[in-house]
């Protein structure tokens, strides 16, 4: 018996083709029109055979084949073998923009309408006539708890022991850190040195090193007020995104 039987409308034979093609490299056994009625057989009689020793039938979904009052028994057959779909008996593949109707509207079928590579149209028909769920390979990743706020997505743990990448990433952050601390504070410093030398001019002749010194504390001490208060004001966001979700 053979796994898949093709239907098509000839104006989607290249598509049928294709698809045969991508299930029979699969490990998939097919049959097709185009490749298994040879000139001297008989077409019904063919046809017949096709879809009683095939378990499956796969349409071409296309408006031509939507309109073709041939191709309708042929689903027709799979669809009274399987009128719930449990078995996935009757498995459509839409090629071209279409909407089936009646019952055909009922069977869920493969979109390769649209798709940007051949790659990718090769993984969604593959996939797609896969028995059982379609649970991923791979932990498919948590999206950010918060679309507008991606930082409040949580961060997965770091391995242990750590590896050289994240040591790397963990010195460039602690740099980074320290050099915006000491530019902020030689900011704010200059500027308390300039005040303290336009408001008490005297006492900025008479004790220089004192008015260095002081400036340098004020920028330190400032600094890390402003650096504290970003830190807090930090945690407040990222919390009240997070508590705002359902």
């Amino acid at each position: 018996m053979k796994d898949f039987f093709i239907s098509y409308n000839r104006a989607d034979r290249k598509w049928a083709e294709w698809i045969a093609w991508q299930l029979e490299a699969a490990g998939q056994t097919v049959v097709i029109q185009a490749w298994d009625f040879r000139e001297g057989g008989n077409f019904v009689l063919d046809m017949q055979r096709a879809i009683e020793e095939a378990e499956r039938t796969l349409i071409v979904l296309s408006p031509d084949f939507l309109k073709s009052s041939f191709t309708a028994p042929e689903w027709a057959a799979a669809f009274a073998r399987d009128p719930t779909g449990s078995k996935g008996l009757l498995l459509p593949v839409r090629v071209r923009e279409c909407e089936p109707g009646g019952l055909l509207a009922q069977v869920v079928y493969i979109d390769l309408v649209g798709l940007k590579s051949r790659d990718e149209a090769q993984e969604r028909l593959l996939s797609g006539i896969a028995k059982g769920r379609n649970k991923p390979q791979q932990d498919p990743g948590m999206p950010p708890l918060d679309p507008g706020n991606p930082q409040a997505a949580q961060a997965p743990e770091p391995p242990w022991p750590p590896s050289v990448t994240l040591l790397g990433r963990l010195a460039g952050s602690a740099f980074w850190t320290a050099a915006r601390f000491a530019a902020l504070s030689m900011i704010l410093a200059l500027m308390a040195l300039s005040f303290l030398r336009s408001s008490m001019p005297q006492w900025y002749e008479d004790h220089p090193d004192n008015a260095h010194s002081s400036s340098m504390l004020l920028g330190l001490v400032a600094a890390l007020v402003i650096e504290g208060g970003l830190r807090l004001w930090r945690r407040h966001r990222a919390r009240s995104s997070t508590g705002s979700l359902p």
